[in-house]
């Protein structure tokens, strides 16, 4: 099926660096010898067809897909039976690089595509039908921080326990949910999630339908309940978005704050994200504009879901609070409980651990009395820290600002965020590498950032397979990683 490229409805606002592709003419009137250029000019966006959940893969397919790792561990399952099996330097002779596409950073010159062309009509996406995917978020070139998707992704193996997590009383929860087998029992309750969706004449965007098994957990594998907590999240996203993206350039002031910001990420390659609760500004609790804070959180949860994951490998972060030089009365529980709100209801399954550091001895004490009504699930993931140091083993030290236990100078420009290249062993106690190979986050398309759920019928290499921007070969290349045919 050709990606249709013609304009979404007059009212549906785009990122600005896609709008060109957005009013390019439509394929169908190009011929098939065009549409190669466009691709080139406009990276994010799939050549081929879009991938339908249920739907095998066209076999003539040009859709960018590599396959580095291979799938992680599934989730237990008693009743079913076992599972089948950096850039060239600038010289005077060449002052762009050798690509002639590259700064004297080495990062590339024409944009990032945020909205693959694929996403603009309606249709049928993981086995749900699906209304055009609302755009959500705008980060010129200028403001992505070049280490924001550590190549090392790619190939990172997640561990069992970092896929679905075991709990003493016999429960689990999945953490990594999308290019990765599912249990007979995940997908028998998807199916019924399907038909459910079906039967109500309920439609979603593309990237609330990836996130279906996340639902389906929340609601303890009950498929209506799921359906109905998928609806909901995709309301929210409507609603929220209904006026364009979060642009980059309408929260850059309240960013400079440093109330919240990504610094680093864990020996499991999940980001860190740092909220600072003593930096929000009085003034913004007297005219309650506590909004600023949740646009700036929820912005940062869209960069994340852009440029932070690869589906299958890492798809969860870590929040740090930090409570420092605030007592019982200082402690802004409406921003934190509007934190919790969305992180909870419409970002399901996306944190990973919650480290809450510097906290006073009066906080500590309610605290600690309070975990004990606790579930198993909020325990494993709420982790109030006696001491800071205790984030090392989880973290290595080039990760994290001093006062958080790391080694790090305290963060003073926070946007474009300042993360730092590995290594990311936890306790590792020397600098960041220096010849690390930044962009990384420009390897992945909206889509393949997005991920799919397992279908039975695609191959398990179907499955696992990545969607790349058409210039991914090129990084990959200079990256010293390997390049399928399907790249180049």
């Amino acid at each position: 099926e050709a990606v249709d490229t013609a304009p979404p409805p007059d009212k549906q606002v785009l990122a600005e660096d896609y709008k060109a592709a957005a009013l390019a003419p439509n394929p169908a009137k190009s011929t098939e010898e065009k549409q190669p250029e466009k691709a080139e000019e406009h990276p994010g966006l799939l050549n081929g067809a879009q991938l339908q959940g249920g739907d095998a893969l066209a076999e003539a397919s040009p859709v960018q897909g590599i396959s580095h790792a291979a799938s992680a561990p599934v989730i237990h399952d008693p009743e079913s039976s076992p599972p089948a099996a950096r850039p060239p330097a600038e010289s005077a002779g060449d002052p762009e690089g050798a690509t002639g596409k590259l700064d004297s950073q080495g990062r590339r010159r024409a944009p990032a595509a945020t909205m693959p062309a694929c996403f603009f009509k309606n249709g049928m996406h993981n086995g749900f039908r699906t209304v055009p995917e609302i755009p959500s978020m705008e980060c010129p070139e200028l403001w992505q921080a070049p280490h924001s998707l550590p190549i090392d992704c790619l190939d990172h193996e997640p561990s069992s326990e970092a896929v679905v997590t075991n709990f003493k009383n016999g429960d689990q929860e999945r953490k990594i949910h999308n290019n990765i087998e599912l249990s007979a029992s995940e997908i028998e309750r998807l199916q019924g999630m399907r038909e459910e969706s079906k039967a109500t004449g309920q439609e979603f965007y593309p990237s609330v339908t990836a996130m279906a098994t996340r639902f389906l957990s929340r609601a303890r594998m009950d498929p209506r309940k799921a359906v109905k907590l998928m609806q909901e999240t995709h309301d929210w996203r409507k609603d929220f978005f209904k006026d364009g993206p979060i642009c980059a350039e309408s929260v850059k002031e309240d960013m400079a704050h440093g109330i919240v910001y990504f610094i680093g990420r864990d020996f499991a390659l999940r980001p860190a994200i740092v909220i600072r609760a003593n930096r929000i500004p009085q003034q913004w609790y007297k005219e309650k504009r506590i909004d600023k804070f949740i646009r700036m959180l929820i912005f940062c949860m869209e960069y994340f879901l852009r440029y932070m994951v690869v589906p299958g490998r890492v798809e969860n972060l870590n929040v740090i609070v930090d409570l420092a030089s605030l007592g019982i009365s200082q402690v802004p529980l409406s921003a934190l409980g509007e934190v919790y709100k969305v992180m909870s209801h419409h970002y399901i399954g996306r944190v990973y651990k919650f480290f809450v550091c510097n906290i006073s001895l009066g906080l500590s004490t309610i605290a600690g009395m309070a975990k004990g009504f606790l579930t198993d699930r909020q325990k494993q993931k709420l982790n109030m820290l006696d001491d800071p140091t205790e984030l090392r083993k989880e973290f290595a030290l080039n990760q994290l600002e001093t006062d958080l236990g790391g080694t790090r100078p305290k963060v003073t420009k926070f946007f474009p965020f300042p993360l730092a290249a590995g290594p990311f062993t936890a306790g590792y106690a020397g600098p960041s590498l220096t010849d690390s190979c930044p962009n990384g986050h420009e390897l992945l398309s909206l889509s393949g950032a997005i991920g799919r759920l397992w279908d039975p019928k695609l191959t398990a290499e179907q499955n696992r397979r990545l969607e790349y921007t058409g210039h991914a070969a090129e990084i990959l290349e200079r990256c010293g990683f390997p390049v399928s045919p399907e790249a180049r």
